[in-house]
């Protein structure tokens, strides 16, 4: 057998498996902790390619239409299906710096930035903070794990070329928007609390001895107070954060009932 023989016999196999490829790369390319700077792309590459090895042979791969259009649009769908999951996991990370933004900015470290690797912006440092924790915890509960999982399950609900809308997925995407605030707001309901108190404590004072400068003894005593607070609260966040990432699948899992049965 010749080289074009075999390049001809092999050329299906390889069409078919970068439809698999393209569904994964568009999970990596938005996927928190992995959609940073200091992951080199050759890496993120490797890893779509060593996760596609994984998943073919328990995948039925998909034949490659002979029509151009239809390949241009099939490759365009399974790239949009990885993005859905990919920002189904996105969201819920946005949510855990979205409260430290907000408890950062009531203890008064608004002023203070750190570079975000993920969003490539400036964040405040109690957001990088609450991010970096989730991340942790992320990992350790092997919550990578049932993304891999779910990825598997995509192909299920949606088989390759098979993807198709649906009113629901709208609706999906607005609930998975209210989950983000609705996670915010719980991670930072302690600090807000006692920064209420201590705030109403201090104009108290600040009434009663006219002479004490409240304005400046505000700045370290909110800001001890919030990570008092903080470290207080640690055990309801960290049992929130196993809450949300064992709910994740089958936040993903509904996503993807709506694009298979659109």
């Amino acid at each position: 057998m010749n080289a074009a023989q075999t390049l001809h016999l092999a050329l299906p196999q390889f069409q078919s498996f970068s439809i698999l490829l393209v569904r994964i790369a568009g999970i990596i390319s938005v996927f928190p902790i992995l959609n940073t700077l200091t992951i080199p792309m050759p890496v993120k590459a490797g890893l779509v390619t060593m996760l596609g090895l994984v998943l073919a042979p328990i995948i039925q791969l998909p034949s490659f239409p002979n029509d151009p259009p239809l390949v241009v649009a099939g490759i365009g769908s399974e790239f949009l299906i990885g993005l859905t999951i990919g920002l189904a996991v996105r969201l819920l990370f946005s949510g855990f710096q979205v409260a430290g933004e907000l408890v950062g900015t009531q203890m008064g470290f608004s002023a203070i930035q750190m570079f975000d690797p993920m969003s490539h912006q400036n964040a405040p440092i109690i957001a990088q903070f609450q991010l970096t924790l989730g991340s942790l915890v992320f990992l350790s509960l092997n919550a990578h794990l049932m993304v891999v999982h779910a990825i598997g399950m995509s192909y299920e609900f949606v088989p390759p070329f098979g993807a198709k809308l649906s009113d629901s997925i709208a609706t999906d995407i607005i609930h998975l928007a209210q989950n983000m605030l609705g996670v915010a707001l719980k991670m930072a309901a302690p600090v807000f609390a006692t920064l209420l108190i201590v705030n109403t404590v201090l104009a108290i004072l600040g009434r009663a001895v006219p002479q004490m400068n409240v304005f400046v003894l505000s700045f370290p005593i909110t800001i001890g107070a919030g990570l008092f607070a903080m470290s207080l609260a640690m055990p309801f966040t960290l049992s929130l954060f196993e809450k949300e990432f064992e709910n994740l699948v089958e936040t993903i899992l509904s996503l993807l009932k709506g694009l298979g049965h659109g």
